[in-house]
């Protein structure tokens, strides 16, 4: 992560591209529904269950009519939520059908057919009332402050009276129109989206990664605003100079309800690793020993060693040397080490860092070992998702053994690299952030396989890198929404020293070029999603 992060997908070959493909058709560890692949034909597919959880390329039929989902969707009725490319709609109509055996689950006796929200009443008449701990799936209907409204994509917690708009202003819900009449006060009967069915489960459980389970910690580059003469993290994000925890600091002024933060990044090999040119007896000293000034531990505030980084590399070539790593920056605060891998490293240098983690794991039993990749979100059927280097890492962590058990895949869901349907999640001419996260983790576990308790996700706010992508506020409820609903395990973004707004323009390291929002605003967005 730099000013974050242009190394993606010029590297993404055809080459690797087909790899990601042909390992998804190998590894056929996700069944969402007896459905059938595209292909012409006339006959119907298996009917549509507004229950079933569908994902990119599944082709059911609705009265007489096969239609193929766009991306991963579930009780979005395909008669009436379809439409082609930059619609938003989640099904394409793939023509009329005849034949086959279109019936749903059969049951004892016929029952309706299921919606994935309620019929609009007649005219003029209030939807249900909208309801902040209900999840709505795109074409869901409620009502507030006697406004019809219709959801846009999957979204909870999203007030509509305050989060809607037409078509491409990234909002969740749509103005209907004005109604009358007392509103039904239960939720709307969409049931509560699961990422994917879940995947064949590996043969040992899962353990919780991390304390605490979920964790946000935004990504703090230690080198931006850093007192050079003391070497204690600092930020310009209120528009002064101030530490980022002790007396007068982020911590305690702006943010005591933080639950981490990512110290970003050390590099090199373990043992002779550098701060940005600072040694690590500096840095520890003055950031994380108890009693410093401005020591983390003292504020009680948790904190991640992130390694590597765009332009880092992280070695570490023997398991007591890793455990001598970790016992030189530990406290009761430390709950994880990120390793940040985006290019340098060999094949040989990843498997020993995962080798490295299957031997810490039982010394440190409760900390989380997280691995950043880079990703697509690819809505093309073709489940793009991390490249060659990230697929080395996770076939390394999925061959280890011991098995590790501690680790997490953290996506990096920024930078897609441009506006294509074999990169992101397309609408309205441009790559949408927040559906394209959930691609992401989508097309993650229909390759590999990695359930969701193993899972973060890492956006980039504002402007990202790549021109066109831009993370907004919605987009960051619908990624926090979405991992909190779904059992992911943490949120985290790059990064707090450009949680500040600025103009309109090209990627900053020190503001987010979005200047609609405040002060730390993607901060607190995320605090408010998770309750804090």
């Amino acid at each position: 992560m730099q000013v974050k992060r242009s190394t993606k997908w010029s590297t993404l070959t055809l080459s690797s591209l087909s790899t990601a493909v042909c390992a998804a058709l190998s590894t056929t560890l996700l069944t969402v529904a007896p459905v059938q692949a595209v292909h012409a034909q006339t006959t119907c597919a298996a009917a549509w269950n507004a229950s079933t959880a569908y994902t990119q390329g599944n082709v059911v039929s609705e009265s007489g009519v096969n239609y193929v989902a766009n991306w991963w969707t579930q009780g979005n009725n395909p008669a009436t939520n379809n439409g082609g490319s930059g619609t938003g709609e989640p099904w394409t109509s793939e023509g009329s059908c005849s034949g086959g055996s279109p019936t749903p689950t059969p049951t004892p006796a016929p029952t309706p057919t299921p919606t994935p929200a309620p019929t609009p009443t007649p005219s003029g008449s209030c939807d249900p009332a909208w309801n902040a701990s209900t999840a709505y799936n795109g074409g869901a209907l409620v009502s507030e402050n006697g406004i019809n409204y219709e959801a846009n994509w999957w979204t909870q917690g999203n007030n509509p009276a305050t989060n809607n708009g037409g078509s491409g202003t990234g909002e969740p819900w749509t103005e209907v129109g004005t109604c009358s009449g007392s509103p039904t006060p239960t939720p709307t009967p969409t049931p509560t989206p699961t990422p994917t069915p879940t995947p064949t489960p590996t043969p040992t459980p899962t353990p919780t990664p991390a304390p605490g389970g979920f964790v946000f910690s935004p990504y703090k580059d230690m080198s931006i605003n850093m007192n050079w003469n003391t070497y204690a993290m600092a930020t310009e994000v209120t528009g002064t100079a101030i530490p980022v925890v002790g007396s007068g600091g982020l911590y305690e002024t702006q943010v005591p309800n933080l639950p981490a933060i990512s110290l970003a990044f050390a590099t090199g090999e373990c043992g002779s690793e550098s701060w940005a040119g600072v040694t690590p007896s500096e840095f520890i000293s003055a950031n994380i020993t108890p009693g410093a000034a401005n020591s983390l531990s003292s504020a009680g505030l948790n904190y991640i060693v992130s390694t590597g980084g765009q332009d880092g590399v992280f070695t570490c070539s023997s398991p007591s040397a890793f455990e001598s790593f970790i016992a030189k920056y530990y406290t009761a605060q430390m709950i994880g080490v990120d390793f940040d891998i985006e290019g340098g490293q060999t094949q040989a240098e990843i498997q020993q860092l995962v080798a490295d983690v299957a031997a810490a794991q039982s010394e440190y039993p409760n900390m989380r070992f997280s691995f950043t990749l880079a990703t697509l979100g690819a809505s093309d059927g073709s489940y793009g998702g991390v490249n060659s280097l990230g697929a080395e890492v996770v076939q390394a962590i999925q061959a280890s053994s011991p098995a590790l058990k501690n680790y997490t895949i953290n996506l990096m869901t920024m930078d897609y690299g441009g506006t294509s349907a074999s990169n992101c999640v397309v609408v309205n001419g441009a790559c949408e952030m927040g559906q394209s996260a959930i691609q992401a983790v989508v097309n993650l576990q229909h390759t590999y396989g990695i359930p969701a308790s193993h899972i973060e996700l890492t956006p980039m706010i504002g402007q990202n890198d790549s021109g066109g992508e831009i993370t907004t506020l919605a987009d960051i409820d619908t990624i926090t929404n979405y991992a909190t609903a779904n059992g992911l395990v943490g949120v985290h973004f790059w990064s707090l020293d450009r949680d500040t707004p600025c103009a309109a323009g090209s990627a900053s390291s020190t503001c987010n070029s979005y200047p609609s929002v405040g002060i730390l605003g993607y901060t607190n967005e995320v605090l408010k999603d998770i309750g804090k």
